[in-house]
């Protein structure tokens, strides 16, 4: 069950917040593991340690040193936020004459947590991030603090969805602040687009849709993914849908009208007169030459 723990000692004051997890949890790409808040005093000194998963630690008030790897450092303060990286050793502490850090805490964890964490600009090489907390994610966390102070009370599944969406919108909102390290190059988003393609071709979807998808202009999206793919869009959202259509004549009994509104055309003239351009033989024709195994 969860656990809402308080410790004070001599160097903090600290609340310790602990999450059960549940079957529904663990088929989720990530997950809270604890959490919680310090209030830490003069002499204040963590580690050096070693923890299993991802622990997010933000500088709200005051002055923290984090060290890591006993080669590296960085001095943060209000505002700035660092990460302890799995089976990595960290030491933090006050520093002499500054104000000591006062600090909110949530551990992550799953399949997907690093590359998440990624996405924020966080990394092993570089573990902290500088100005990065705003208004939206500590509305956010405090959000998720509250539903692990709640206790196992009501649905164990309605529970474990809250606490996905808050860690979804925590990302989110300190993505929105991460630093741009560099533009995607044409590759890279060439592939995002088709990726984007397949999975929305049989709606019917235009290149002018999938070049506001890319977030770009119908004319240079057209180009630049023809250099790459070595076909225009047009082609490729053709194929797509061709390849869809083969697939259910060959492995359904989906009338041939059928056939032409799944994979996106809106009429069956266009979707016949397209499927014998590409190979050769009506919808109906195919599929009788694969049922006889010619």
């Amino acid at each position: 069950m969860e656990m809402n723990t308080y410790a004070s000692g001599g160097s903090e004051t600290a609340e310790y917040l602990y999450y059960a997890l549940n079957e529904l949890d663990k088929q989720c790409s990530i997950w809270p593991v604890r959490g919680g808040s310090t209030v830490t005093k003069r002499g204040y000194y963590a580690g050096p340690k070693r923890i299993e998963s991802y622990s997010l630690h933000i500088v709200k008030e005051g002055t923290v040193r984090v060290e890591w790897d006993g080669a590296n450092s960085v001095t943060l303060s209000g505002g700035d936020m660092f990460c302890l990286f799995p089976k990595r050793t960290y030491t933090y502490y006050a520093i002499e004459g500054a104000a000591p850090p006062k600090m909110n805490w949530i551990v992550i964890d799953g399949p997907c947590a690093a590359e998440m964490l990624n996405l924020t600009g966080i990394s092993g090489e570089k573990p902290f991030l500088e100005g990065i907390w705003t208004q939206e994610a500590e509305r956010v966390l405090e959000g998720l603090l509250g539903l692990m102070r709640g206790g196992e009370t009501g649905n164990a599944n309605i529970r474990s969805l809250e606490m996905q969406s808050h860690l979804y919108r925590l990302l989110a909102a300190l993505c929105r602040t991460a630093p741009q390290t560099h533009a995607m190059d044409t590759a890279d988003w060439v592939k995002q687009s088709m990726s984007y393609i397949r999975q929305h071709a049989s709606e019917g979807i235009t290149v002018q849709q999938a070049a506001r998808a890319a977030g770009m202009n119908r004319t240079y999206y057209s180009v630049a993914f023809a250099e790459k793919a070595g076909m225009p869009p047009s082609e490729f959202i053709t194929g797509v849908r061709m390849d869809a259509a083969k697939r259910l004549l060959e492995e359904t009994d989906a009338s041939i009208t059928e056939v032409a509104y799944t994979t996106g055309y809106s009429s069956l003239y266009a979707f016949t007169r397209t499927f014998k351009n590409r190979f050769s033989l009506t919808p109906t024709a195919y599929r009788e030459a694969v049922w006889k195994g010619i």
